[in-house]
């Protein structure tokens, strides 16, 4: 198996060190030379740098994972489809925008080649974990979520403007896939959302509910001019189970207010950033659990779009 790792910083060295933990033969390339010294001085592997297409023209990589700026994704995907790479898997979410995922999806398609989308908190130990209390006896019922961002941080990024006004889609859509995930997806929802700010002009405040394909009852809130932090809350029959943070997970009994912390007994998201592991171990096996290309058009359409551009109350 040839895989080749573009992108050489933060999100680089996770993946380089979850590749070598799994023993895979695995090229790296950024393209700057400093990135590339820096990485190798943090993994101790040598990163190559340069032109993208020059390296590619050199070898042949069956598989890619991309970790790179948002704004870069999209093209650079396309390039390796080009050169004969078959699979892709890409940070999320893939693309800027919907325009962008399309041409994308477009390009795969033709070269009879398959994109797949990483949202690692799917992958979560305490995700796994929740799911274990999940069964045909104790459903989900319903599930609230928020994705409150931290606006201000947001502001002084020195990310492109377009960027910023889909940021819904570039971040948030991390704990709304992963609500969606466990809860099925919608299949009738209204959409709120109100004020704005001076980079994501559709809205900074968003509320919503609706049902799911597995007829469980949704809501979701966030405010972004407000302080606030991610969150999922799974209610079923039993217990209440709440991930905040995503990384970990309590429940909540029948007959008690008391949020009891439930033991993670396993290592990977100690060792490795959370979800990384198991996400590439499905990238270079099943796909189990991975979002493909057109199921993220899908999800953009049906979905983001719908929260992002909520029918509009206030100035």
């Amino acid at each position: 198996m040839s895989i080749l790792l573009v992108g050489a910083g933060s999100m680089g060295v996770e993946y380089a060190k979850v590749l070598k933990s799994l023993n895979l033969s695995f090229d790296v390339f950024t393209r700057s030379e400093k990135t590339a010294r820096q990485f190798e001085k943090s993994t101790g592997k040598k990163a190559y740098f340069g032109e993208l297409s020059s390296l590619l023209q050199q070898h042949s990589y069956e598989k890619a994972i991309v970790a790179i700026d948002v704004e870069f994704l999209k093209d650079v995907a396309i390039m390796l489809l080009t050169h004969g790479v078959k699979e892709v898997l890409l940070e999320k979410p893939g693309a800027v925008d919907e325009e962008e995922l399309t041409k994308l999806y477009e390009t795969a398609q033709a070269l009879k080649a398959n994109v797949w989308i990483g949202y690692n908190r799917r992958f979560y130990e305490s995700v796994q974990k929740l799911q274990d209390f999940l069964t045909e006896e104790n459903p989900v019922r319903s599930i609230h979520f928020t994705f409150t961002e931290l606006s201000k941080k947001i502001e002084q990024l020195h990310s492109s403007e377009v960027l910023k006004s889909n940021w819904l889609l570039a971040n948030s859509s991390h704990v709304i896939d992963l609500a969606f995930y466990l809860a099925g997806k919608p299949t009738s929802f209204s959409a709120f959302s109100a004020d704005k700010l001076p980079w994501h002009p559709t809205g900074a405040i968003f509320s919503g509910a609706g049902v799911t394909e597995k007829d469980v009852l949704f809501s979701y809130h966030a405010n972004w001019k407000a302080p606030g932090r991610w969150g999922v809350e799974v209610m079923t029959d039993e217990c209440t189970l709440i991930l905040q943070p995503l990384e970990k997970l309590y429940k909540m009994k029948h007959g008690s207010f008391q949020l009891q912390e439930v033991p993670l007994l396993g290592a990977d998201d100690t060792q490795f950033k959370p979800g990384l592991l198991k996400q590439v171990q499905s990238f270079v096996t099943t796909k189990d659990r991975l979002v493909s290309i057109d199921e993220q058009l899908s999800h953009i359409r049906t979905i983001y779009n719908q929260i992002r551009n909520g029918q509009h109350k206030g100035s």
